[in-house]
């Protein structure tokens, strides 16, 4: 198993696989792309160009894909995947950012906010040309976006891997994810599995195992680690609750310090070292380990 961080900062954080930086978030707002890590964009996830194209935004029956709906609560603002205008900026960023020396290219909010949407006049239309039904011509949508982008990252001989909203049974018809389709495009796939707590874990390890049953390429999950952080044994339970299923963990702490933090206390608390070896996860002790031989520890200058 691999072990990787989520961060705000552009730079690598030590002894970690995988460091993963946010290019252009669900805010809207677009960082310079940074080298030596897997560069993220949130792709029809956008606050910004939501507001200044309001004319954009995803709508159904229930009203448009934003914040303020009442029925959804949406964590933020969509984009309509048919807007071409959006998915050239998009291209156009990625290959913004593949002008960087990245690691790799990873998207996340690739595709519909939810199982109604879109129902606007374009998407009515290009589904009526189509004649696809209506879980497939989405899905179609979805994939031939990421197949695009696909394109460009490899030739660049770079890694270029995707976020999938944590459905593992109805992913395609919701969201318009077809994970095997998706498979052909990508080297891995990340999925977010978000709690402030982890108090309890048997949810963490039954959709970490229905991923596992059925993508077809390897499996990254994503376990908070921000603030207000979840206590470290209950984190630690969650990686133990994944280890049998993942290929690697990503920890969400969206900051360098506090990766370093979770690190350093790995290798030096000799209690947590003991709950990890009394449940047996092989795969996190050989991380530490790891840390301990290649001497990681931050020591403050």
């Amino acid at each position: 198993m691999k072990i990787g961080v989520l961060i705000g900062q552009p730079k690598p954080v030590s002894g970690f696989d995988l460091t993963l930086y946010n290019v252009k978030s669900c805010t809207g707002k677009i960082n310079k792309a940074a080298d030596h890590v897997y560069n993220v964009i949130s792709c029809f996830g956008d606050n910004k160009t939501a507001r200044e194209r309001p004319e954009w935004v995803a709508v159904s029956k229930y009203g448009k894909a934003v914040r303020a709906n009442r029925r959804h609560r949406f964590l933020w603002d969509w984009i309509c995947p048919t807007v071409e205008e959006h998915k050239a900026f998009l291209i156009d960023l990625i290959n913004e950012t593949l002008k960087a020396d990245i690691t790799g290219v990873h998207l996340e909010c690739i595709g519909f906010p939810s199982e109604e949407y879109c129902t606007c006049q374009r998407c009515v239309e290009r589904r009526e040309e189509n004649k696809l039904g209506w879980v497939e011509w989405r899905a179609k949508i979805v994939n031939g976006f990421i197949e695009e982008a696909s394109k460009l990252v490899r030739e660049k001989e770079k890694s270029f891997s995707v976020t999938l909203i944590p459905d593992p049974c109805f992913g395609k018809e919701r969201y318009g994810e077809d994970f095997r389709s998706l498979a052909k495009y990508v080297d891995f796939f990340l999925v977010p599995l978000y709690d402030v707590a982890y108090l309890h874990t048997y949810w963490v390890k039954t959709l970490a195992y229905d991923f596992y049953k059925q993508l077809e390429k390897p499996l990254y999950i994503e376990l908070y680690g921000g603030d207000p952080r979840p206590m470290i044994e209950n984190l630690l339970a969650a990686i133990v609750a994944i280890s049998n299923y993942a290929d690697g963990v990503i920890l969400a702490t969206h900051d360098v310090r506090l990766s370093e933090e979770i690190r350093d206390r790995l290798v030096k608390d000799d209690k947590l070292q003991h709950f990890l070896e009394e449940r047996g996860c092989e795969s996190m002790m050989n991380i530490i380990r790891k840390w301990n031989e290649d001497d990681v520890l931050y020591e403050p200058k």
